[in-house]
């Protein structure tokens, strides 16, 4: 990724730009800009790790479906609207820089500088599309359609991974945050898109509250939460286990991280069993 390449006039302009940020400029000239892109995939996750909490909150709120309405009446503005935007940002890069690390440490391409090229390009696109949606709001789409799809080539790419990965000998945590990843490549980047396809689909508690009768619904839901806390959860161990020595506090972090994820994932199947 670092080798002399040709690039493009508009990405020499990006990265000039990129460049003049004190942060980025100071390690992309000390570490590398494969340094800042990892970093950004970790600074990403996290984000959707409070995201998800956040989320999980407002759901919760259907049980009370006036005082979820009313609340979302409440955020239902500019500013709340640019910010729920803007989360298509780390979803997008968390997502196909995921894949990305999946192409380059399963099936060694080592393309990088193709791949993160398409990866801008995708990306671009993609929060172009969700933009969109925002502005449309009257689009509309079947939940049982939407998800069939958008699962069975979920499925797709979780047994190639699956396959491509379980016989190896890494840990199983290691091989089973890999899987959940492959499963929820496509999911994830599916749940926004999904969500502000019709306004209503997460915003009104009569819509969402009907979408969740179905068993179909129900069961992708479930799969979705638990794949989704793991995966959360061990990517947050593996970034304490960077940073800090064997010892006790990062078995007390450790602890902590299983219990909220477990909370997590107690309050997030009540929910959608109760629903």
């Amino acid at each position: 990724m670092e080798n002399a390449i040709k690039i493009t006039k508009p990405e020499s302009y990006f990265v000039s730009l990129m460049g003049k940020i004190p942060i980025l400029s100071y390690y992309s000239h000390s570490r590398g800009w494969s340094f800042l892109i990892t970093w950004g995939h970790r600074l990403s996750g996290l984000t959707l790790v409070f995201y998800m909490f956040a989320h999980l909150y407002t759901l919760s709120l259907l049980f009370q479906p006036e005082k979820f309405d009313a609340d979302m009446q409440f955020l239902n503005n500019f500013l709340f609207t640019f910010l729920e935007w803007c989360v298509a940002i780390p979803v997008i890069f968390h997502a196909l820089n995921g894949g990305r690390l999946i192409l380059y440490e399963m099936f060694h391409v080592r393309a990088e500088e193709m791949i993160i090229r398409l990866m801008v390009i995708i990306g671009i696109i993609y929060i172009a599309i969700v933009g969109f949606f925002f502005i449309e709001e009257s689009r509309q789409i079947s939940a049982i359609v939407f998800w069939s799809i958008t699962v069975i080539i979920s499925l797709v790419a979780f047994f190639i991974v699956f396959f491509k990965l379980w016989s190896t000998g890494n840990s199983l945590m290691w091989k089973l945050q890999r899987i959940t990843g492959g499963f929820m490549f496509l999911m994830l980047i599916g749940h926004m898109l999904f969500m502000h396809m019709n306004y209503l689909a997460g915003h009104d508690s009569k819509t969402i509250l009907l979408r969740m009768q179905s068993p179909f619904i129900k069961g992708v839901d479930l799969i979705f939460i638990l794949f989704l806390l793991f995966h959360a959860g061990y990517g947050m161990f593996s970034i304490a286990t960077d940073y800090l020595r064997p010892g006790p506090v990062l078995k007390s972090l450790t602890f902590l991280i299983i219990v909220a994820m477990l909370v997590s994932a107690f309050f997030g199947i009540r929910l959608v069993a109760a629903l």
